[in-house]
C-alpha cells in the first residue's frame, strides 16, 4: 500500500509508467478474497492498471517448505506478469526490519555468509526500493494520509518462525539495544559486498557449475578456504533450496574437494555435489517416470516440469519450438522417454545417449519429457521436432518446456 502510494505520488517526476499486480494464493478463504477486492478498488480509484495473479497451485509438493514454495510461486508469476506488460522491473516493499528479521533467521539456522547476506536490494528483475525504510516510517505516512491498509492475520501467528522473530525477538533486542534492526540490516549489506567481491574473484579463478555438468577438482583443491566455502554457496544460490548450505556442509564439500571422502555432499533437497575421480559434477533430484497426461495448455508435469502448447511462450522456458497447429486436434500427450526407446526420424538408437549428449543430467533421463500424439513421437526437447510437425512462428502454436531447476525466484 505504501510503495504503490509512493510511486504513484512521484510518477510524475521520475517518469515512470506503472502497473500493479497482487497474487491470490487461496489460502485464507474470505479474508484473501477481500485483499484482492481491496487491491481492486484502490488501484480504479488511483487509475493503476492492475492484475490478480492466482496461484494455480496453492499447496506446495511433499517435502518441501510452504513458505518457500509460494515465496518463488509468487515472484514467478510477477516475473511472468512483467514481461507480458512490458514492465522492465518488479518493485516490492520488502523493509528494513523484514532484512532484520532474515538476518536472525538465517543466523539462527545455521546459515553460511551467503544466508546472512539476506534480502538483496534488487535480484533480477526485482528491485526493493525501501529496504532501508522502517516499516514503522511508512505506517505513519499512510496514516497521515489517512490511508487504511490490511494485515495478513498470518503474519501474526507466531507458531511460524518468521512472525516470532517479529513479535517476540526482536523486541526484547530493541529494548535492550534500540538500534538492533538497523545494526542487522547493516550487517547484511556489509556481508552482501564481500559476498560480492569474492563472487568477483572467484569468476577468475575457479569453473561455475550447471546441474548435470562436471569440473575438474584440480581446479577447485587450489582455492583458498574461504573461496571453496563461496563457490559452494554461489553453486547453491542457483537452485531451489530451502536455505543456503550450513557450515557442516561447506566442510563436507572441502572435505570432498580435498579428501575424496565423502564421495558425494547433498546441499539440500537432493541437489548433490559428487566427485568421481578427478571430476565433480552437480546432480539434480531424480524425477520419477510419469505415464500420459493431457497436453493442452499450460500444466505442470510429475516432477515439477513445466509444459505449455498453444499458449504464449514462457519467457524463462529454456526449450521452445514452433509445431503445426494440426498439433491442438491430434489428441496430443506428454510422456517420460520409455527404458531403452530410440527414435529413428531423429537417426538415434537410444535417445538417453542423446539427451546425456545434449547436457541432461542423468538423474532426470528417465523421466525426460516428451510430447507424442497418436503413439508418435512428435518433439524431445533438446533433441529435436518431428519435419511432419514442424511449424513457424507466423503459422505455428507455440510448445515449451521448462526444467524445475530454472525457478530461481527467491
Amino acid at each position: 500500500m505504501a510503495l504503490l502510494l509512493l510511486l504513484h505520488h512521484a510518477a510524475p517526476e521520475l517518469s515512470l509508467s506503472l502497473r500493479a499486480a497482487h497474487v491470490h494464493h487461496h489460502l485464507r478463504g474470505e479474508e484473501a478474497d477481500e485483499d484482492a477486492r481491496w487491491c481492486t478498488r484502490l488501484c480504479e480509484e488511483l487509475k493503476i492498471p492492475f492484475e490478480v495473479l492466482h496461484l494455480g497451485e496453492p499447496m506446495p509438493p511433499r517435502g518441501v517448505s510452504p513458505e518457500s514454495w509460494w515465496r518463488r510461486e509468487r515472484y514467478r508469476l510477477l516475473a511472468a506478469e512483467a514481461a507480458r506488460a512490458g514492465c522492465a522491473a518488479v518493485l516490492t516493499a520488502h523493509t528494513l526490519d523484514d532484512q532484520a528479521e532474515t538476518v536472525l533467521l538465517k543466523l539462527l539456522t545455521g546459515a553460511g555468509p551467503r544466508g546472512v547476506a539476506g534480502i538483496r536490494p534488487r535480484a533480477g528483475v526485482v528491485v526493493r526500493p525501501l529496504l532501508e525504510v522502517r516499516r514503522a516510517e511508512l505506517r505513519a505516512f499512510l496514516a497521515a494520509a489517512g490511508r487504511a491498509w490490511r494485515e495478513d492475520a498470518t503474519n501474526q501467528d507466531t507458531r511460524r518462525p518468521r512472525a516470532w522473530v517479529r513479535h517476540r525477538l526482536l523486541p526484547l533486542l530493541e529494548a535492550r539495544f534500540p538500534r538492533a534492526s538497523e545494526h542487522l540490516s547493516g550487517l547484511a549489506g556489509d556481508v552482501a559486498r564481500d559476498e560480492e567481491l569474492l563472487g568477483e574473484l572467484l569468476g577468475r579463478q575457479a569453473p561455475w557449475l550447471q546441474p548435470g555438468e562436471s569440473v575438474p577438482s584440480t581446479q577447485l583443491r587450489q582455492l583458498p578456504e574461504a573461496l571453496l566455502a563461496r563457490w559452494t554457496l554461489q553453486i547453491a544460490s542457483g537452485l531451489p533450496l530451502r536455505e543456503p548450505p550450513s557450515r557442516r556442509q561447506l566442510k563436507l564439500v572441502a572435505a570432498m574437494i580435498h579428501g575424496g571422502r565423502p564421495a558425494a555432499v547433498d546441499l539440500g533437497r537432493r541437489w548433490v555435489l559428487r566427485r568421481h575421480g578427478d571430476r565433480v559434477s552437480l546432480l539434480p533430484p531424480p524425477c520419477p517416470p510419469f505415464e500420459s497426461q493431457p497436453a493442452g495448455g499450460r500444466v505442470t508435469l510429475p516432477g515439477g516440469w513445466r509444459a505449455t502448447l498453444g499458449e504464449a511462450p514462457e519467457p524463462q522456458a529454456t526449450y521452445r519450438v514452433w509445431l503445426d497447429p494440426r498439433i491442438l486436434a491430434a489428441s496430443p500427450v506428454w510422456r517420460s522417454l520409455r527404458k531403452g526407446e530410440g527414435w529413428q526420424e531423429a537417426g538415434c538408437k537410444s535417445l538417453a545417449r542423446r539427451l546425456a549428449a545434449a547436457g541432461v543430467p542423468g538423474p532426470w533421463r528417465a523421466a525426460w519429457p516428451v510430447l507424442e500424439a497418436g503413439g508418435r513421437i512428435v518433439w524431445v526437447p533438446a533433441v529435436g521436432v518431428a519435419v511432419a510437425w514442424a511449424g513457424t512462428g507466423e503459422a505455428g502454436v507455440a510448445a515449451t518446456l521448462e526444467e524445475p531447476w530454472q525457478r530461481r525466484w527467491k
